[in-house]
């Protein structure tokens, strides 16, 4: 039994779970001239994980070998897909789809914080994917907890400052067109005071230990998280081609 925790990120809205040794040689433009035809055939031979997601940014995901989910975790998993081979092979990455190659990811600025290796053994597994839904109400009364009422009173509000910041200077750039200039120059000098003030909140022990915090939070309820569970060798299915099969036309 084991378990296995990473983050990752997109730009393009997919994540997944892969092993370079898997891909095929042409991996990068089967990727360019079909993307979905060649994930959805990976999967079925179980040489990737495909984990789309509705939007870009930042995700994390725990993998556990031959063990449960420990609880409350294990309520909050919704999306059952099943995967009846998974065939570890390999350095295997949590990475965005970009990240997908003939080669395994360096660490560059193109790729920076978009993957992540993880330890697990090679072998062929039978794997359960779930998606994670922790209610607002869950992970709120957590960081208040974690961090109590008063921190995470000041998080609350320098992260609404951030954005109030952000909606003032978009407003001010369209203000001017309209405004009087001393109106104008006083709605920029409240925008100027509310970015000010979140910088400071964002630099105080308070924010900071937030951060921490939060980090804390993402590696227990992560976004994506894979059970595996060693098949035995009559349950393993070998697949019909090694070869990749695209539609033609």
């Amino acid at each position: 039994m084991a378990h296995f925790s990473g983050n990752g990120g997109t730009e393009g809205g997919n994540m997944v779970m892969y092993w370079p040794e898997n891909l095929p040689e042409n991996a990068d433009k089967l990727l360019d001239e079909d993307p979905v035809s060649f994930l959805d055939s990976m999967c079925e031979e179980g040489k990737l994980i495909w984990l789309p997601n509705e939007a870009d940014g930042q995700f994390s995901i725990s993998v556990y070998l031959d063990e449960d989910p420990p609880a409350p975790l294990k309520g909050f998993l919704g999306e059952e897909e099943h995967y009846p081979d998974v065939r570890v092979k390999g350095k295997t990455f949590f990475a965005g789809l970009e990240c997908v190659g003939e080669e395994e990811p360096k660490l560059t600025d193109e790729y920076q914080g978009m993957f992540t290796q993880l330890a697990i053994p090679e072998g062929i597994y039978q794997g359960n994917v779930y998606r994670t839904f922790v209610p607002p109400t869950f992970s709120r009364s957590w960081l208040i907890e974690r961090l109590g009422a008063g921190r995470y009173r000041i998080l609350h509000w320098q992260q609404l400052l951030s954005k109030a910041s952000f909606l003032g200077i978009v407003a001010s750039l369209f203000a001017f067109f309209f405004l009087q200039l001393p109106i104008w120059l006083m709605m920029v000098g409240v925008v100027a005071a509310s970015f000010v003030a979140a910088v400071l909140l964002a630099r105080s022990e308070a924010c900071r230990e937030a951060i921490v915090a939060i980090d804390e939070f993402t590696q227990l309820y992560p976004e994506f998280v894979v059970v595996l569970s060693t098949a035995p060798p009559e349950a393993v299915t070998e697949p019909e081609s090694s070869e990749l099969a695209m539609p033609v036309g």
